[in-house]
């Protein structure tokens, strides 16, 4: 299901006479209280068997208080009914209903406001972040990482396009942002008291919480894993159009970039000295062999490439503006309107 990767682990040099400098791993405690947080759209066929896998793979850590924080993100089936009658059955099930659908980063967000343990594990709830994992991420956080990321390396039941696309997304964000953004990853991860504190901290209105959370800069391992099929239902990602998608994409960059402000600066800077060695040139030309009449394609053309070069830049001025302008509204980044198990 899973591969870990290797990382460097902090060592002691133990003092003994044969072997002085013998290295030996210091492992932390598992967590004494733990919250998984899962944020669900339309999940009532998937949340009966999230639990019961949950509590499968968590009753082999007795000594693990954990509690199961799940947000109905606007469903209109029985979501929120399946969501009562398990927080019924167990206590540890906590149910937060939002007023609408808001996006799956605000979801998450609203049960990242309603942790309260030693450990936090973020994922979706169609069981595409499969809870046998959870074993993998214990055991990194043990070994002394405050993020432990699931990392995708297979996703067959994707369409090709959308996952040429998201490879692309991941590849210019990367880029974009100086690598903070890894490949491949997903929201699907272990956050210890302190990384999830940070990241919560941060209340953009645009939210891309992989990258928020890759902003603050804790230390972290990765989790190769292969995404299986949704458990049942159908997926509101690949059901959502493409442009729609492709906004939300670009929205993710330019909030974790101010880079393609500066290469807009840096185009106008290189256009202008083009144009000024240029016009220079031809008024040698003009000087020594007079004006000619010829050149009348090529003046429309460089006309033509200025305007859009314009109109880039305009646009992704405008993406600037949109963003800030949904920030300095101050709304809410969600709005709960019902709790169960609280």
């Amino acid at each position: 299901m899973s591969l870990l990767r290797i990382f460097p682990l902090k060592t002691i040099l133990l003092p003994d006479t044969q072997s002085s400098s013998e290295e030996v791993l210091i492992l932390r405690d598992f967590p004494k209280t733990l919250d998984i947080v899962t944020s669900g759209l339309n999940e009532e066929e998937c949340l009966p068997e999230l639990y019961r896998r949950i509590v499968l793979v968590l009753d082999t850590y007795p000594d693990i208080v954990w509690r199961l924080i799940i947000c109905d993100n606007g469903s209109t089936d029985n979501s929120w009914k399946v969501i009562t009658i398990l927080s019924q059955k167990d206590s540890r099930v906590i149910g937060l209903r939002l007023a609408r659908t808001f996006s799956f980063d605000n979801g998450l967000t609203c049960g990242l406001d309603h942790a309260d343990a030693e450990v936090v594990i973020l994922m979706a709830s169609d069981l595409q972040d499969p809870p046998e994992v959870f074993k993998d991420f214990l055991d990194s956080y043990r070994s002394g990482f405050d993020q432990v990321v699931a990392r995708i390396i297979s996703k067959d039941h994707v369409p090709p396009l959308r996952r040429l696309l998201s490879k692309y997304f991941y590849k210019i964000a990367n880029k974009l942002t100086k690598n903070m953004i890894p490949r491949d990853v997903s929201d699907f991860r272990l956050l210890s008291r302190s990384a999830y504190t940070a990241a919560r901290s941060l209340r953009e209105r645009n939210r891309f919480l992989r990258g928020l959370i890759a902003w603050t800069g804790f230390n972290t391992a990765y989790i190769e894993i292969d995404r299986p099929e949704r458990f049942a239902g159908s997926s509101v990602f690949l059901d959502t159009k493409l442009l729609r998608v492709i906004q939300w994409a670009s929205n993710a960059i330019f909030s974790h970039t101010a880079l393609p402000l500066e290469l807009v600066t840096f185009v106008g800077i290189v256009s202008s000295a083009l144009s000024a060695l240029a016009t220079f040139i031809f008024s040698l030309i003009w000087i020594v062999k007079g004006v000619p009449f010829a050149g009348y394609g090529t003046i429309v053309g460089v006309i033509f490439i200025g305007f859009s070069l314009l109109l880039l830049s305009v646009g992704i001025l405008a993406q600037y503006l949109a963003l800030i302008y949904e920030e300095v509204k101050h709304r809410p980044l969600y709005v709960i309107s019902e709790k169960v198990g609280l």
